[in-house]
Parts: structure tokens; C-alpha cells; sequence
């Protein structure tokens, strides 16, 4: 059975063709510059030599058709079972399901938690039914892996009925990477045994940990948008509702211009004021940006008062993960976060740490906690969904 995984940027798309016998990619297309005069088409059949090409990429959906035509030089459209994408969230709706109307409709009331993630999503599949109206459209939420947590971990201290009128509650993202950390952690490093208590730092752009046990998530760090927990590249993180409600009065902001500085110009980008790339930070920190340093110091404290907090809410644990673009590549950052952490049996081991593995253990042979770093694979794990859902 073959499937696409589609995953839709705002100015890139990406997708993958898969041979669900054996998991095998037979097909795998990037393209950049969406809108540009000048886009970027790369693309690779059956893992050969890789071809560029430079067409001009007017819009969406002309970056989603001329990865189809590529694709239909080897594997007829038609014979494709399913597209899957991995969505962010929707009112009353999680798991893997059908994107039928009603749940296009249920993205679209939640749309201001996740507006740019949401819409663009939104747009591909549009396009996908335009143009493969006979193919079922199936999405994995990223919310589904966090549909374990508790009650008392996922209600806010507002009063119950907006809850249960609004769904106002802690949902979770980043679902399919912390579910692949599991995976991989008990297929690789625990003897093939999910019994176990994991830390999964997924730190990027977009940041989040969670507490996973026994390979279910027991608490998240983000809560009903992406906006909360860890601060992000741009935005804002953890913030004090009523400093919020301060600032739009002193500045005058409307809703919308607040969900701008929100959305657009906090994180450390706010706070380092030069940029929300962590290279861009570190250069200027080690160089003696003051407000570059802020910015950094800020995030790995965010990050290890995470940990530690599900510390407690494991009762221990068997390992911390780092993943995702700044976890997997910043030596630096995983140090300031775990630094000063041997009295709870978390000892990195600052050689392997600075090897830098591409994946890998970097704690001591002797630390009781194991520290690692793991690419994740958030395809896998939609394919892994759609194609149980197909069956």
C-alpha cells in the first residue's frame, strides 16, 4: 500500500512517498521558495542520486502539483491510498482521523491558537482534494499523543463552565516527535522494553518537553496553544496573564496587534532583539551581546525548570532526551541545561556531549539518568498512524 506524507511549510512543502510493506521511502520531494520568481525542486526516487530543479513556483498550489507530476514519472497518482499530515489541533477532535468537512471546520475554530500552522495545513489539503479528490485525506493531531493526561494536569484555574463550553484546557503539541523519542528509546535503548520513564526535550524554532511513562505522555509543557511553556523563537512562552493585560492597556494594543507581538516579536527574538535562530545567538552571545546572552540563559532555565518539574512527576527518570534542531545540535545548550545536575543522577559527559553525535548516549558510563540525543521522525509516525487507521 502506498501513502504520501505531506507536510506543508509556510514557505516550503515537503513530502514522501512510502511502501507501507516494510516502511520503505520510494519517494521524497522538498521545495523552497514558494511565491519566489525563482523556486527550488529537489527530489530523489528510491534513496538514488538527488535532481534540482528551478521552476517558477507562483503558489501552493503549484509547489503541491508539480510534486505530484514529479512523482507521476514512476508511481501512478491514483494508486496512492491515502495523503497523511500531521495537524496541529481542532475543537473536539484528536487522534487520526478522516479531514472531512466537519474536522476542516472543527481546525478552523481553533484557528487562532495555531493560525499560521492551522492555515497552512488548511490550504494543502484543499489543494490535495482538488487535486486528488478520490484519495481520503487522513490526519494524525499532534494533540493525540497528550490525550492521556490527567484532568488536574490539563484543567487552568478559570471558572469549569468555560471549559466545558469552550474546551479551554491544556491540549499539548509536538505530539508525533516525543511519540517517536518513546519509540526509539525502547526499540534502541531499553532493550525493546517502553516500561520506562523519559524527559523529551524537543527544542527547536518551536520548543516543548514532556513526561513520558510506560510510552504514554503524562504531562506537556506546552498547554492549548503553542504559544505557552518553553519561549520560542518568536514566541512568547510561559507569561503572566495580568502582565498581559497590563501592557495592552499602557501600549493601547488591540487583539489583533497583541497576537502579533505574541505570535511575531517575543521569545528570544524578543529578548536577544537580533534573532530567533539560536546559531544567530550563540554567535552573538560568545562575542559579548549582553541581551543575546539573556536570551539563551533564559531558555535553558525555561528548559530545566521543565525537567525538573517532571522530575517530580515521574518520580525520577530512566533518561533525558534532547531532539529536534537546537536539542540535536547544540553541545552548549544541553550543558547549560543539565549543568549542576549530578545530586539527581543526571551526569553528562561533557566529551561525548562535545563529539556532538548525530544520535547517540553523551551522559557517564556510571550516570544513573541516561542522557541522549535522538533525531526525530515525525513521518514515521503519522505513516505509522494512517496506515493503522487504513486497516
Amino acid at each position: 500500500m502506498l501513502i504520501l506524507i505531506a507536510n506543508p511549510g509556510s514557505t516550503s512543502y515537503k513530502s514522501k512517498l512510502f511502501e507501507t510493506d516494510g516502511m520503505k521511502c520510494l519517494y521524497q520531494c522538498s521545495v523552497e521558495r514558494i511565491g519566489d520568481k525563482q523556486g527550488i525542486v529537489t527530489y530523489t526516487f528510491n534513496d538514488g542520486q538527488a535532481i534540482t530543479v528551478e521552476p517558477v513556483i507562483e503558489d501552493y498550489h503549484s509547489a503541491i502539483k508539480i510534486t505530484l507530476d514529479i512523482l507521476q514519472q514512476q508511481f501512478p497518482v491514483d494508486s496512492i491510498a491515502a495523503v497523511g499530515f500531521k495537524v496541529v489541533i481542532a475543537k473536539d477532535v484528536s487522534g487520526c482521523v478522516e479531514l472531512t468537512e466537519d474536522v476542516l471546520d472543527a481546525m478552523n475554530e481553533y484557528m487562532v491558537m495555531a493560525p499560521v500552522h492551522t492555515q497552512v495545513y488548511l490550504t494543502a489539503i484543499e489543494i490535495f482534494r482538488d487535486l486528488m479528490p478520490d484519495t481520503p485525506m487522513i490526519g494524525l493531531f499532534e494533540t493525540a499523543f497528550h490525550s492521556a493526561i490527567t484532568q488536574e494536569k490539563y484543567l487552568y484555574g478559570i471558572p469549569y463552565e468555560f471549559y466545558r463550553k469552550y474546551g479551554i484546557r491544556k491540549y499539548g503539541f509536538h505530539g508525533a516527535s516525543h511519540r517517536y523519542i518513546a519509540h526509539r528509546i525502547a526499540e534502541q535503548y531499553n532493550g525493546g522494553d517502553s516500561n520506562c520513564r523519559i524527559i523529551s526535550c524537543h527544542l527547536g524554532g518551536s520548543s516543548s518537553v514532556c513526561a513520558i511513562k510506560n510510552g504514554v505522555s503524562i504531562d506537556t509543557s506546552m498547554g492549548m496553544s503553542p504559544q505557552s511553556g518553553l519561549l520560542n523563537a518568536k514566541r512568547v512562552g510561559d507569561l503572566d496573564p495580568f502582565a498581559l493585560l497590563y501592557l495592552m492597556e499602557k501600549e493601547n494594543l488591540s487583539i489583533a496587534q497583541t497576537r502579533e507581538v505574541l505570535s511575531d516579536k517575543s521569545g528570544v527574538l524578543g529578548i536577544s532583539g537580533i534573532s530567533g535562530d539560536f546559531r544567530d545567538i550563540e554567535d552573538a552571545m560568545l562575542a559579548g551581546d549582553l541581551q543575546a546572552r539573556a536570551a539563551f540563559n533564559t531558555f535553558a532555565y525555561y528548559a530545566k525548570r521543565y525537567v525538573g518539574e517532571y522530575l517530580a512527576t515521574l518520580n525520577s527518570t530512566d533518561f533525558i532526551v534532547f531532539t529536534a534542531g537546537l536539542g540535536q545540535n547544540s553541545p552548549l545548550m544541553r550543558k547549560t541545561i543539565l549543568d549542576n545536575m549530578g545530586n539527581l543522577n543526571i551526569i553528562l559527559d561533557d566529551e561525548k556531549n562535545n563529539l556532538n553525535p548525530s544520535e547517540g548516549l553523551i551522559s557517564t558510563d556510571d550516570s544513573p539518568v541516561k542522557i541522549a540525543v535522538i533525531p526525530t521522525n515525525e513521518e514515521w509516525v503519522v505513516l505509522q498512524a494512517v496506515t493503522q487507521y487504513l486497516q
